[in-house]
């Protein structure tokens, strides 16, 4: 069986096919052989009789093209067996028109972690503007830094000492 193809050029997607080929060796597999074989019957016999048909047919062959209907068609040309398949192909798998179709604005639900959303909630996750801290905090911020960096600049300048402080205790 070949499988279906897209033919970009064509707009087309081909139906499966189905390709018989032809062996050279002459050599039967054990499931080829299984399949012809009845249950019946002994392996000896089968085997006989399955070679005496292969030998007459080969004799047809030889003087006339034999054509299996759905197989193909078996001559010899020039010494040689040729074998011509047909081309199966069934009524109910013909190949079809494949055109892009672009669709804007389309919904369809996702799974984003454990959440289900629609692409439109997705798309305004992603495009979300990061949230940014007020001024006057960050003002804030700023100043009490400054505020403790003059008291440590202040205590540097004194020397440590706990009069420089300013708070003295009076008794």
């Amino acid at each position: 069986m070949q499988s279906p193809h897209l033919d970009v050029a064509a707009q087309r997607i081909s139906s499966p096919t189905y390709i018989t080929k032809h062996s050279r060796d002459g050599e039967i597999t054990d499931h080829q052989f299984r399949f012809f074989a009845s249950g019946d019957k002994e392996n000896e016999s089968f085997t006989q009789e399955f070679f005496a048909f292969g030998e007459k047919l080969k004799e047809h062959i030889q003087n006339s093209p034999f054509y299996w209907k759905g197989f193909g068609t078996l001559r010899y040309q020039s010494g040689v067996l040729l074998f011509e398949p047909d081309e199966i192909r069934l009524e109910s798998l013909q190949a079809v028109a494949a055109q892009r179709v672009l669709r804007e604005n389309v919904q369809h639900n996702m799974l984003v972690g454990d959440q289900e959303m629609t692409s439109q909630q997705v798309t305004e996750a992603l495009t979300k503007v990061e949230y940014k801290r007020p001024w006057f905090i960050i003002v804030g911020w700023v100043l009490f830094i400054l505020a403790v960096l003059a008291v440590i600049i202040l205590l540097y300048m004194k020397n440590f000492q706990t009069t420089s402080t300013g708070l003295q205790t009076k008794w």
